[in-house]
């Protein structure tokens, strides 16, 4: 049974959001976005699904300029349709779209997250989430259920 991985995609798949963030139209911000590859070689056998906080009005132009700078695109993808933060639009994808298509049983789920609150949710779920760096370096896919008292010390650190 294939992994399914649960993709954020800024400051995860694209490697210089930080720069790109403030250009401006958004079509030159595209232009300028890198994505990273070895995360996408590293994932590419798994089922990915991009969960992102970005809006879902610049879904089309994301998912066309993913593909034409990598020749590769994930299974599904989802996109904010309801303009909230992070963790509350993941949390809410999660239990909407991922869950009745796939099921609730955490250990065929991983996540590879930037966000710190986003991770601690979906520790919350028993999925096992890392950044990217972590996940390059340790290729850590396995799931741990995250100690209680572990996720308030999470929430609390940022």
């Amino acid at each position: 049974m294939k992994k399914i991985c649960l993709l954020d995609l800024n400051y995860t798949l694209v490697g210089n959001q930080q720069e790109t963030l403030s250009i401006r139209p958004f079509g030159a911000r595209l232009k300028a976005e890198e994505y990273r590859t070895d995360l996408i070689e590293r994932i590419k056998d798994d089922y990915v699904i991009i969960i992102t906080a970005r809006p879902d009005y610049h879904m089309v132009e994301t998912m066309e300029n993913l593909y034409r700078k990598t020749g590769w695109k994930p299974q599904e993808w989802y996109f904010n349709d309801i303009n909230a933060r992070p963790p509350v639009f993941k949390e809410s994808a999660l239990l909407r779209f991922v869950y009745p298509k796939h099921g609730e049983a955490p250990e065929q789920y991983y996540a590879v997250e930037s966000n710190p609150r986003t991770r601690a949710m979906y520790a919350r779920h028993g999925i096992y989430a890392a950044p990217y760096e972590t996940f390059i370096k340790s290729g850590l896919v396995e799931v741990k259920k995250v100690p209680q008292e572990s996720q308030a010390e999470q929430l609390a650190l940022h």
